[in-house]
């Protein structure tokens, strides 16, 4: 019985340290609740004098693009074809030349188009199958986690930055210059761009798998070549294949504006009609790059469901 008053004076003793505690903690986070505030008020501040200083500087003004919307359709009534019903399925002529108000006067040169989108597709193709490879090869050094050391991560790193830092017209114009007009300088030019942006998306896929298979391989003596190829590889296979079907729906647009420079595609073809003509082959052209794009990006999309799965996208 004499030990109760001493547990209950023990107790009421130490009641106080509790709420000392929780005063500290809850002094604490009032500090830092005001100390997020603080920075908050900076940030949104930051933010409002950027977006100022942007608006300023482009002259993003809303009475500036109410003038400017009119033009838009100025220039397309100027590129509309003149079609006329009565004549719109004639064929040519039996001296061979098309009815004018038709389909076929319109696109004259319609086999022309659909030659250079298909050297567009080509393009963008090899494009992505070299950027894709080199990617694949620089994503293993420059992943932190499977870098042999940290030389070869920093030289792989900066690399890819560079590959992808640089505008694919940019280097368009590069190879133009160095080897000719024609569509090789476009195939450069988007393979360099893509192997740095796959690269970079491929190292941080690699740095999201898992160590497990790695130290089974390590534990049999295996190499780091037999690491990446046996435990890393397996892994990340389904997510490159992804990624590079994306990329290659992006080449392919690419593809089509790099012909501006003259680097071959579809893209020569639309920059000749901008500059000399600027009629209704103008829109005839942009209806078949339009066309074009929407194909790739459907066909690519089930090709990457088929190959990885829709629950993988949920």
């Amino acid at each position: 019985m004499t030990d109760i008053p001493m547990l209950g004076g023990s107790a009421g003793a130490s009641g106080g340290a509790p709420r000392d505690a929780v005063a500290v903690f809850e002094a604490h986070r009032a500090e830092l609740k005001a100390s997020r505030r603080v920075w908050n008020i900076v940030a949104l501040g930051a933010f409002t004098l950027a977006l100022g200083l942007s608006i300023w500087i482009s002259n993003f003004y809303p009475d500036r693009l109410a003038s400017g919307v009119p033009r838009i359709f100025e220039y397309f009534g100027t590129i509309m074809p003149d079609l006329q019903w009565d004549v719109l399925f004639e064929g040519r002529t039996e001296d061979g030349r098309a009815v004018p108000g038709s389909l076929t006067f319109w696109y004259t040169d319609f086999w022309t188009y659909v030659e250079l989108i298909w050297e567009t597709i080509l393009m963008a193709i090899t494009a992505t199958l070299i950027g894709t490879a080199v990617a694949f090869a620089l994503s293993f050094p420059a992943a932190a986690n499977l870098s042999p050391n940290s030389w070869i991560y920093w030289i792989s790193r900066r690399f890819l930055e560079f590959c992808r830092g640089v505008p694919e017209i940019l280097l368009a114009l590069l190879f133009v210059f160095m080897i000719g007009i024609g569509p090789l300088a476009g195939v450069m030019a988007v393979a360099i761009h893509t192997a740095g942006a796959l690269g970079k998306l491929f190292a941080e896929v690699n740095e999201n798998a898992s160590d497990r298979p790695i130290e089974g391989i390590t534990a049999v003596g295996g190499n780091w070549f037999e690491k990446m190829a046996y435990g890393v590889t397996p892994q990340v296979l389904p997510n490159f294949f992804s990624y590079a079907m994306l990329r290659f729906e992006i080449n392919v647009r690419a593809s089509s504006i790099i012909g501006f420079v003259g680097a071959g595609g579809i893209g020569q073809e639309l920059n000749r009609v901008i500059s000399f003509y600027s009629d209704d082959r103008v829109l005839a052209v942009l209806i078949l790059v339009v066309l074009m794009v929407t194909v790739i990006d459907l066909i690519s999309e089930r090709i990457r469901l088929g190959y990885i799965g829709r629950e993988n996208f949920a």
